[in-house]
């Protein structure tokens, strides 16, 4: 008997600990990109943080915070998120969704499920699945989906305690990422250790929640780049009004899976040899580091 009691404690315990991922100390930092319709600048750092409860109508929240590190170090509550059973819900980050939370992630979908986006009134199905290595060694759960009501090619990824890492938290598979002027996931973070980086090559966040590698950091009017097409079917373009130095091109896993050295203002690569989906495209020129987002068909 006192056996069958410890098995039991001792998978409790187990399973807690596999399931709960939304605590205090998880940490987001992102960016947006492009101009709007007017021509305005939209380059904006922003970092999401888990910290504290609230109670809401019987329901314990996590308070997710939201402050902009290269204006102000002031957090202000931007919507509530809870964890139950692999599955988070969230709150207040929409405004058809104020009063009524709705589901955002399912971590315990496989090859072949679907999940309907609430937001964006629309499903996106698993393409694959599987484990990934995090930076600090921990194993996690990824899925890979796409939206066949909107772009069948456009794919999102998910970790498991982590949510999308190529769009940002609150808006997984988000169906206008093929646009420049939207929020990307730069990182995640657990009290300050690194847990993924979009980018390998930049390391986005410090002790303090501030970014080293800042976008803001860049003149933008100084440093354009254009990619055409996009989407691309074999040749992808890339041109620059500065010296591009080298190209590296990042998978939806932040696998480098091409680069290049450059040295001029334009050049046309073959993507030929990729597989369909989303990929995150590095232009290092004379005046610095710029990202793009672009769809291989």
């Amino acid at each position: 008997m006192k056996k069958l009691i410890a098995i039991l404690v001792i998978m409790f315990i187990g399973t807690s600990a596999y399931s709960q991922y939304l605590v205090d100390g998880l940490k987001w930092n992102n960016t947006t990109g492009g101009t709007d319709d007017w021509g305005v600048n939209l380059y904006r750092n922003f970092t999401y943080k888990v910290e504290g409860d609230t109670t809401i109508g019987g329901v314990v929240y996590k308070l997710i915070k939201k402050n902009f590190p290269d204006l102000n170090q002031e957090w202000n509550t931007a919507f509530y998120l809870r964890e139950d059973n692999r599955k988070w819900y969230v709150l207040g980050a929409y405004e058809s969704f104020i009063t009524d939370e709705v589901l955002l992630y399912d971590f315990s979908l496989e090859t072949g499920d679907s999940i309907y986006t609430a937001w964006a009134n629309s499903y996106a199905s698993v393409i694959k699945h599987g484990d990934t290595v995090l930076d600090n060694g921990d194993t996690r759960k990824y899925l890979i989906l796409g939206s066949e009501n909107l772009f069948p090619i456009m794919n999102d990824m998910w970790i498991e305690g982590l949510g999308s890492v190529l769009c940002h938290l609150e808006l997984p598979c988000f169906y206008l990422n093929i646009i420049d002027a939207c929020a990307v996931s730069l990182c995640a973070s657990y009290n300050d250790e690194l847990l993924f980086s979009t980018f390998p090559n930049l390391h986005c966040y410090d002790s303090g929640g501030n970014f080293i590698a800042s976008l803001n950091d860049i003149d933008l009017s100084e440093n354009t780049v254009n990619i055409y097409p996009n989407p691309a079917n074999y040749k992808l373009n890339i041109g620059s009004n500065n010296i591009i130095k080298s190209i590296e091109i990042y998978n939806p896993l932040g696998q480098r899976v091409y680069q290049i050295k450059v040295n001029a203002k334009s050049k046309s690569i073959d993507i030929n040899s990729l597989s369909k989906g989303i990929y995150i495209i590095g232009i290092n020129t004379d005046k610095g580091y710029i990202k793009k987002k672009f769809i291989k068909n």
